[in-house]
């Protein structure tokens, strides 16, 4: 997959999840700026950020990567990523999310898998994997 990533994409709209920055004319106000966190279980190790109820999760590749190598799968409190048949995450999420309008797209040449989850609520969660940091 070529062209942007949720980053990018997510900057040029100035970070606020396809609105387009209409917050403060809705009465909503800006929205606060992401914190992105170190995670992992074992050796997987990711940096996860939370806006709202929108989570961007970032996962470094070993070996350049194309979608034929991953498969993603979501779920309302599961999330499951294998890459070249190595399972690299399986397991409960901290919340539950909305798994159809949750996406993944591979960025930086194949190096990076990045994955979009909305969350059913904005409550902030403490860390991306149930009991991980």
């Amino acid at each position: 997959m070529g062209g942007m990533d949720f980053s990018s994409m997510m900057g040029g709209m100035g970070g606020m999840g396809g609105m387009g920055g209409m917050e403060g004319m809705m009465g909503g106000g800006p929205k606060q700026p992401m914190d992105e966190v170190d995670g992992g279980v074992g050796d997987t190790k990711w940096k996860w950020e939370m806006n709202d109820d929108e989570i961007l999760v970032r996962i470094a590749l070993a070996k350049p990567t194309t979608k034929k190598d991953l498969k993603v799968t979501f779920a309302h409190k599961t999330l499951k990523v294998e890459v070249h048949g190595d399972v690299i995450i399986d397991g409960k999420l901290e919340g539950a999310v909305h798994a159809d309008e949750c996406t993944w797209c591979i960025a930086e040449k194949g190096a990076e898998l990045q994955l979009m989850l909305v969350a059913t609520s904005g409550n902030r969660w403490v860390s991306l994997m149930d009991g991980s940091d």
